[in-house]
């Protein structure tokens, strides 16, 4: 899928640094902290495929869907600035 980011950074988050191009976010932040910001991706959407599964819980699926905004809003920030979130090609509004 071209132009995925956060499938093309699973993929290169187990690639050799020496053939990825030199402004990859591996080069910019290092292996560790790119794989932490794709892993808390998977995490939530891990979190919204098992929430909607459940019919019960289904129906407040745009509910969480605000959660996730929240949690990019005001949690991330916590772990990675601004640089960061423009080197892993999602900057903030």
């Amino acid at each position: 899928m071209n132009g995925n980011s956060f499938l093309g950074r699973i993929v290169d988050g187990v690639s050799e640094t020496r053939r990825l191009p030199d402004d990859h976010p591996i080069r910019c932040l290092g292996r560790k902290k790119m794989n932490i910001f794709t892993g808390a991706q998977f995490g939530c959407l891990l979190a919204l495929w098992g929430f909607k599964q459940c019919a019960v819980t289904a129906i407040f699926f745009p509910s969480v869907i605000g959660m996730l905004m929240a949690i990019r809003a005001f949690v991330l920030p916590r772990f990675f600035t601004e640089e960061d979130f423009v080197a892993l090609g999602d900057p903030s509004p």
